[in-house]
């Protein structure tokens, strides 16, 4: 089956196997990972929607979360997710593209999208960790950027063969772009919406 192929494809590159990174880099069509990946997500969705029904909906640190807005949110996460694997490997082999322009991004997205299958189960894992607890989860989920940073930066030295210095650029250059992002963000929308939406209480 396609899926336990891009599992295992996704294990090996998260314990940086560089054979593993070039190998999925020739993959010459995307479509079946994006929708292994989206069908992957589907399966963890419809799990949490049920486990949820048996515990009579979600709490976050005794806040019950608006089941309405939480189910809603549920039924596009595959899709925004798959989109988010997308963006984020496109960024950055972009930014990879620029420093030379015989690089190119669909190498680097290929990886992204196998090892998205396997990041599907750890920000599942993590956000149980946050229904149980909010400092625990957000623990977890630092130790997780600092692992995506880690195989990001293995998988972009393997494909590009671009030196530590330059890898290093290449990975602070997205992660610039995204904080200038989230500060204007915060600067122009009221984050309290947000948490108004999600929860009831």
């Amino acid at each position: 089956m396609y899926i336990g192929k891009s599992l295992m494809n996704g294990l090996k590159i998260l314990g940086f196997d560089k054979e593993a990174i070039s190998d999925v880099a020739r993959e010459k069509s995307l479509e079946e990972i994006f929708l292994s990946t989206l069908f992957f997500n589907y399966m963890i969705v419809l799990i949490v929607f049920f486990v949820s029904l048996v515990f009579g909906g979600v709490t976050i640190n005794g806040r019950d979360l608006n089941e309405n807005v939480f189910f809603g949110l549920l039924m596009i996460y595959p899709f925004v997710y798959n989109l988010i694997v997308y963006g984020v490997y496109a960024l950055f082999g972009g930014v990879s593209e620029l420093l030379q322009k015989a690089k190119t991004v669909k190498p680097l997205i290929s990886v992204g999208f196998h090892v998205g299958i396997v990041y599907a189960i750890v920000l599942a894992v993590v956000g149980f960790a946050f229904a149980i607890d909010v400092m625990y989860g957000l623990f977890l989920f630092v130790v997780f950027l600092i692992y995506f940073l880690l195989t990001m930066f293995l998988a972009i030295s393997t494909l590009y063969k671009y030196s530590f210095n330059q890898t290093l650029i290449i990975l602070f250059i997205p992660i610039l772009i995204f904080v200038v992002i989230v500060l204007l963000l915060g600067s122009f929308v009221d984050m309290s919406i947000i948490g108004k939406l999600l929860f009831l209480n």
